[in-house]
């Protein structure tokens, strides 16, 4: 079997007195083309996306170009220009041939940049500043299409002709859907539009002919909705080319009073609504064409990582994949008469991007004998006796910023886990806090959107909660209690006989706030951690604090070390950085880091000195940094991977190749 190798990654590099101006790009551009964590069910590409900047003086990491095309969007500006340092790490990741990187000009000066003396660039200085992000989007995904998915432009390269081509479908009749597409195509070819765009209008009395299905053939079709849209004729083909030559649609609806019927082709597709009353605003125009190039890329971005799953055989390699959900006119594409005129199907099973419909939507293909999954409902592997142990905890900011990663990378990456192993029917075992937005309310969430999904009532999901935190908020707790009561268990452990002598009263809250209390948190959390290790049967552990932690020693290193003590399969992600990738570097360098050593720990972490001599008078010989380091260099993962796959799951910052390498190995530990 081949190795998955992501398809695609988008990074964004600036320089740190840049940050004002480009980080509210980044943020944009992430919200868009990644996957909503408030919406995880939500129709996205998941785009992986990363940044390199610093906050200290010194360049970042270099890029590796992990992916099978790497694009890398260099903002540059004075400063960096003048920075020689910069400069130089600029040059050095132009030169490497895994990497495409495409200039952003944020001043005049950008062009004095040695590295990119013949390339053109992207002229964000020229931006209206009320239009910033939206103009700043629409440029840079452009480039993604064109450099990473657009096939001509692989074959044929830069020329006249390389701006994504639109088709306007609308009616010739419908007043709103004249005014919006010569507003739309006027707005394309009168500005700096047409560098990206490059916009189809059929007048009148042109027959639907093989002139209009070429044009169709290369263009991503926009359908403006109109009241008479889907009565018309020539509309209803040019929906139905589209669908057949394999494109993408954005619907823009404009109705004004009534529509009788809605031509069932040009469903299924994504729409924004225009309110019509007059001329369309500038923003108005925007959107649309930000809808369009968003559409564009996760329709085929999803069909690059689809054929993927098929080179990994994760998909079967009859299977037909589709880039949006399946409905009636892709009957066509499965379906075939043979020689005795019966009715037979070209491939039994039908394969489409996250998330899944419901079943009675497809249920007509269902009664074909034909099978439609999405890569989380292919049956890969049933965990349905497995117990899985989530250690998955937040970064320091700087952490973040060394590897590149958001807050949200981690929060998608333990979303992406709970929903496929709950899908499978594992049961998660976890021990999380109830901080709002934290990751047990991610976890949860997710749970409860796949139980309605599923229709079922399984409880999946046994989240343990130390002394004293479920004591903080009563009122708090019962509210998580009723909302979660369906998917959760919660279950209180009770503080350590060996310091109740520190505790004045078991129901009342107890800060950390000196080295008693610290010493009283800690042996809680080392007490709920010893039963989730005897809980799971699997542990998964990605991210966790170096420093700021309330236990003994970071929190995932000691679930990881508990594990590691009951020869449990152990699977470590350090490509999503904290205190995983530090272990998964000295297992790698077979070499303890500074910040795995108890000097560090010190010097970092206010209060540290006095839990660890408290420790030594209460529990002599407990903590014992040379035992600590031995447990981690000699570390036996039994996980089902190979010393060469388990190397590469230490290092990938993608969801899909590490759940690829997870479920590798629970299926060969399964084989076994």
């Amino acid at each position: 079997m081949a190795q998955f190798v992501s398809p695609l990654s988008i990074y964004f590099v600036w320089y740190p007195s840049d940050s004002e101006r480009v980080s509210p790009v980044f943020d944009y551009c992430f919200s868009l083309l990644s996957r909503d964590i408030n919406k995880p069910f939500s129709r996205s590409m998941n785009l992986p996306i990363y940044y390199r900047t610093s906050t200290h003086k010194g360049v970042p990491i270099d890029i590796e170009g992990k992916s099978q095309r790497n694009l890398v969007f260099v903002f540059i500006s004075r400063d960096l220009v003048i920075d020689d340092s910069w400069s130089e790490y600029i040059n050095r990741m132009s030169q490497v041939d895994k990497l495409t990187t495409i200039p952003i000009a944020l001043d005049k000066s950008s062009f004095k940049h040695i590295a990119f003396n013949n390339q053109n660039f992207i002229r964000a200085f020229e931006f209206h500043q009320n239009y910033y992000n939206e103009q700043s989007f629409i440029a840079i995904t452009h480039e993604i299409y064109r450099y990473a998915l657009n096939d001509d432009f692989q074959s044929k390269g830069i020329g006249k002709d390389n701006a994504l081509k639109l088709f306007l479908s609308h009616t010739k009749d419908g007043e709103n859907g004249i005014i919006l597409a010569n507003a739309l195509k006027a707005f394309i070819d009168n500005s700096s539009m047409r560098n990206f765009f490059d916009a189809t209008d059929i007048a009148p009395g042109y027959r639907f002919d093989e002139e209009i299905v070429n044009s169709i053939r290369q263009s991503t079709l926009i359908a403006i909705h109109t009241d008479s849209y889907s009565s018309r004729y020539w509309c209803q083909r040019e929906i139905i080319s589209a669908k057949d030559n394999d494109r993408p649609i954005l619907a823009v609806d404009s109705i004004e009073e009534f529509e009788d019927r809605r031509f069932p082709y040009a469903t299924n597709i994504p729409g924004i609504h225009i309110n019509l009353t007059g001329e369309p605003t500038h923003r108005d125009l925007l959107r649309i064409l930000s809808a369009t190039l968003l559409e564009t890329v996760r329709y085929f971005y999803a069909k690059l990582l689809l054929k993927e799953y098929k080179t990994v055989e994760l998909i079967d390699n009859t299977a037909e994949i589709l880039s949006r959900p399946p409905e009636v006119s892709d009957i066509e594409k499965l379906l075939s008469v043979n020689e005795e005129k019966e009715i037979i199907s070209k491939s039994k099973q039908l394969v489409y991007p996250e998330p899944p419909v419901y079943s009675e939507e497809i249920n007509f293909l269902s009664k074909l004998g034909i099978e439609c999954k999405t890569p989380l409902t292919l049956n890969f592997c049933l965990f349905s006796n497995k117990n899985f142990g989530i250690s998955i905890s937040d970064l320091t900011i700087e952490d973040g910023v060394k590897i590149g990663q958001t807050p949200a990378h981690l929060i998608q990456l333990s979303q992406d886990l709970a929903r496929h192993l709950i899908s499978r029917g594992a049961e998660l075992t976890y021990g999380g806090d109830l901080r709002d937005n934290g990751f047990t309310e991610f976890i949860f969430n997710e749970s409860l959107a796949y139980q309605t999904r599923a229709m079922t009532d399984k409880i999946q999901i046994h989240n343990y909660i130390a002394w004293p935190i479920y004591t903080a908020d009563t009122e708090k707790l019962k509210d998580w209690k009723a909302n979660y009561i369906t998917i959760a268990k919660m279950i209180e452990v009770p503080p350590a006989d060996d310091i109740l002598d520190f505790i004045p009263n078991v129901k009342a809250f107890m800060l950390p706030s000196n080295a008693e209390n610290l010493y009283v948190w800690s042996r809680n959390l080392t007490e709920m951690r010893k039963i989730l290790a005897e809980k799971c049967n699997i542990r998964i552990c990605a991210g966790g604090r170096l420093t700021g932690y309330k236990g003994i020693i970071p929190g995932i290193l000691e679930e990881i070390i508990l594990t590691a003590e009951k020869k449990r399969p152990l699977f470590l992600l350090g490509g999503f950085g904290g205190i995983t990738a530090s272990i998964c570097e000295a297992i790698r360098n077979k070499f303890i880091p500074k910040e795995l050593t108890k000097e560090w720990q010190i010097e970092n972490n206010a209060g540290y000195k006095e839990l660890l001599d408290l420790y030594e008078q209460r529990s002599p010989g407990a903590i014992n940094y040379e035992k600590i380091s031995e447990s981690i260099l000699n570390i036996e993962f039994n996980n089902g991977l190979t010393e060469e796959e388990n190397l590469k799951l230490f290092s990938t910052p993608f969801n899909d190749e590490a759940l690829y390498f997870v479920f590798k190995g629970i299926r060969n530990l399964s084989s076994q």
